[in-house]
């Protein structure tokens, strides 16, 4: 069907009419256009930056919005993480099929979530359920174990009112395809609305509430006043729940005035525009009238499509500058707020000429560049706080002298990766610029755990690797770790590299930077070395550090059964400090291992080059202890080699490598000087109380937690006997774990100097390579400094209660006769 025409009766005498109006406006004074137009766009000028005050202001107020969200999206996601974790899981279809160890998935998860009410296990067949059968929110309920069939995940909300009211969340046990059940969790409500709270700022300007979008919503925590007449209310939705933030917009700045500036400014741009022409053109035809016409009208015309496209474009870059939701159409004239999917519909920018998209400023907050100072040069690496003491700009600096070190060398290209902390990315960048300056060649293979980067120096350049990573330091350190032609860099070799930052002795260059995948490569070259004799259960502990991109995969290629604990990473480390080598770190590890009836569980620190072990029946067993079942396999296939141990391991480690045909050297503590030392003396296997193992045999030798715990399960595998009672029969006596004394920044190695200077131990044998160490006959003691943290080290053992006492004993004598302040951890 076609569309009518519409015919006028007449014809119009298009160009008779413009030149008309063209003589018209030629009647008027040039001066006078030109001023009008010129005072129109001072008052556009004005307007703009007076009016936009109040749009500071409500960016402002977004941006704050924004934090009070992922604080409290936090706590949210806290309660998912545990539902949707592996060891939840499983326990969750371990009750589905048999109710009898329902009781087991409860203990469990309540002792991960604190303000836990009850969980729920539903069947996997939801037709037969009825609301009316549920609990007093029975047909809530239900709908959230329906979202969940279907996504996996229902949103959080809250259920009821005051003191019968809870949060609740579901998620599906299994897959979609295979689902095993249910789990339903109610929480206490009073842990949202605290963290939410706190998360406000003093103006308390923000509220809280639920709203599914079909009933009117629940407040959880009102505004402190209501808005004022030029104020709105602007909700914006938390993922994954029901809970809105909402917060104060004004009204006269982003409606009025974006009315206003943009008439003014047209208008302006008229007068000046016909203003000029009149004044210089003494002659004008109609045609040239028309001309003039139609370039002004392609300079000004706003027509309705193009004004929506910009607005929509505008609130786009709006919104991606802020990290808000989507932004879409602004609600009706009526319209109390804006719901949640809404956004900031409500602001709309007319189409100025420009794209906010392209000229807009980023909102990332620049944080000013920190001095280089020497402090962060330690003996292992180069360690620091971010913002502090460490940033892109040092990260680059170092960079320039690492390339020219690896050009010295004649060790290109430098393989770099950093682990999971969210000040890596900035800090790698930095330092990939930093090395490339100097003509050498980079090749990035992403956050990996240390292991594969130096698994990736030496399978596919000239052993040069360079990581960044933090170890298992808090989440506000990071550092860099450096391997540079097979050599790692550790005491005076660091410190030369901030002398010549300072000197400026760097080459200049453009060396080709380029990216690469590694983590199937490091894989597969385990996989094809270690395959189990017989399918071992593994609980594997990764703690929010980047082992978890790799650990279960590797794990699982060389036939384990393996269960993950917090393998999603996460810089932050939310569930526990990632440090094996602390036991109270251990915990959930050991009521993992009890529960899931696994045959041993392995921790790893935040970068997987250190690991932890514990037995199916919850203890835990010590590096040193571990490397006598290493020793022992790794000399049986190299008989009479020099086995390294530093100075904080058992007494009975020398006497198992001795008796195993094998030379026990003592050595300080510290990977990088370990692995310099295995290279002098050509050792196949080295190890360390903090749970670094250097396998030379069968591998490169360098310190990676996942190949050491492939190594161990290898060992485990092949003895017939539970591999708690392979574990369980290593020499043991009664000992300590490291314990720590703080003392302030340089005190430390001065107070051992004065230790190896006065001390004195009768009846024993005392080694001072690195503190002091005193051998007794029935046990010994030590204390050292730490290399990378201002706290002093010590560890003690004998081979009674009562002898580990004596030594305590005389060890605190000795010490307080020195400082008689300190304050002793023992």
């Amino acid at each position: 069907m076609k569309t009518p025409k519409l015919e006028l009766s007449g014809k119009v005498d298009w160009r008779n009419l413009l030149g008309s109006f063209l003589n018209h406006i030629e009647q008027l004074n040039p001066l006078a256009l030109i001023g009008i137009g010129a005072v129109s766009l001072v008052l556009v000028t004005v307007l703009f930056f007076t009016g936009g005050a109040s749009q500071k202001d409500n960016d402002a107020t977004l941006q704050q919005t924004q934090q009070v969200i992922e604080r409290v999206n936090e706590y949210v996601q806290n309660l998912s993480r545990v539902l949707t974790d592996q060891q939840v899981q499983e326990l969750a279809a371990i009750a589905a099929a048999d109710p009898d160890k329902l009781m087991n998935l409860k203990q469990y998860v309540s002792g991960r979530i604190p303000d836990l009410i009850e969980i729920d296990l539903y069947p996997a067949a939801l037709e037969p359920l009825r609301a009316t059968d549920l609990d007093p929110f029975g047909y809530a309920v239900l709908d959230m174990l329906l979202v969940a069939a279907t996504s996996g995940l229902a949103p959080a909300q809250i259920h009821g009112k005051g003191a019968e009211s809870y949060l609740a969340m579901a998620v599906r046990v299994g897959n979609q395809e295979d689902p095993r059940g249910y789990l339903l969790a109610k929480v206490k409500p009073d842990g949202l609305v605290s963290t939410f709270r706190a998360a406000v700022p003093d103006s308390g300007e923000f509220a809280l509430d639920q709203y599914n979008g079909r009933f009117k919503s629940t407040i959880l925590s009102e505004l402190a006043a209501a808005p004022a007449a030029a104020e709105r209310i602007v909700w914006l939705r938390m993922p994954a729940s029901l809970f809105r933030v909402g917060f104060l917009q004004g009204t006269e700045a982003s409606a009025s005035m974006d009315v206003i500036r943009p008439v003014l400014f047209v208008l302006g741009l008229l007068f000046l525009v016909l203003g000029v022409l009149l004044k210089f053109r003494p002659q004008r035809t109609n045609q040239a009238s028309a001309t003039v016409l139609e370039l002004h009208e392609d300079s000004v015309q706003i027509t309705p499509s193009t004004q929506a496209a910009a607005s929509q474009n505008d609130l786009s870059a709006h919104s991606h500058e802020t990290g808000s939701p989507a932004l879409k159409q602004a609600p009706s004239a009526g319209q109390a707020g804006v719901d949640a999917g809404d956004g900031l519909g409500a602001i709309e920018l007319p189409d100025l000429g420009f794209n906010l998209e392209k000229s807009g400023v980023s909102r990332k907050k620049i944080m000013p560049p920190v001095e280089l100072v020497e402090s962060i040069f330690r003996a292992y690496d180069i360690r620091g706080i971010v913002g502090q003491t460490l940033d892109a700009e040092v990260a680059y600096q170092v960079g320039q002298v690492v390339g020219a070190l690896t050009l010295e060398a004649n060790a290109a290209p430098a393989v770099v990766a950093r682990d999971g902390r969210e000040s890596g990315v900035d800090l790698i960048q930095g330092l990939i610029r930093g090395i490339a300056s100097t003509g050498c060649d980079v090749v990035d293979i992403g956050a990996v755990p240390t292991g594969v980067l130096y698994f990736a120096a030496y399978d596919i350049g000239s052993a040069t690797g360079i990581m960044v990573t933090g170890s298992h330091n808090p989440p506000e350190y990071n550092g860099i770790k450096m391997l540079i032609g097979g050599v790692t860099q550790s005491g005076d070799q660091i410190t030369d590299i901030y002398r010549r930052i300072r000197s400026g002795a760097v080459r200049v260059g453009k060396g080709k930077v380029s990216e690469r995948s590694m983590l199937e490569r490091y894989q597969q070259r385990i996989a094809s070395d270690i395959q189990l004799q017989r399918p071992l259960k593994v609980i594997a502990d990764c703690g929010n550090g980047i082992g978890g991109v790799a650990a279960a995969n590797v794990l699982r290629a060389i036939g384990a059964e393996v269960i993950t604990l917090f393998d999603e990473v996460d810089g932050n480390f939310p569930n526990h400090h990632p440090d094996p080598s602390e036991p109270k770190n251990l915990q959930d590890l050991i009521e993992a291992v009890r529960l899931m009836g696994a045959d041993i569980g392995v921790a790893f620190d935040g970068d997987a080059d250190r690991l932890g072990v514990v037995t199916s029946i919850g203890e835990i067993v010590y590096a040193d202890r571990l490397m006598m079942l290493f020793a022992e396999d790794v000399l049986s296939r190299v008989p009479g080699a020099t086995i390294i141990y530093d100075v904080k391991c058992t007494g009975h480690l020398h006497r198992v490598i001795e008796e195993a045909g094998g030379k026990a050297m003592m050595y300080k503590t510290g990977h990088s000087l370990i692995k310099n030392k295995m290279r002098e003396v050509g050792a196949p296997f080295a190890g360390e109380m903090s749970g670094h193992f250097f396998f030379k045999e069968r591998w490169y030798g360098f310190d990676c937690g996942i190949y050491s715990a492939c190594r161990l399960l290898e060992i485990l595998a092949a003895d017939e006997r539970d591999p708690q009672q392979v574990l369980h029969q290593l020499p043991n006596s009664f000992s300590t774990p490291e314990l720590k004394l703080q003392m302030r920044e340089g005190e430390t190695h001065a107070f051992i100097g004065k230790m190896q200077e006065k001390a004195r131990f009768a009846d024993a044998r005392v080694t001072t390579i690195d503190g002091v160490r005193a051998d007794f006959a029935d046990g010994w003691g030590l204390v050292r400094a730490s290399n990378t943290t201002p706290i002093l080290v010590l560890r003690f053992e004998g081979d009674t209660e009562e002898s580990l006492q004596r030594i305590k004993d005389i060890f605190r004598l000795q010490m307080l006769a020195i400082n008689p302040e300190l304050r002793m951890p023992f």
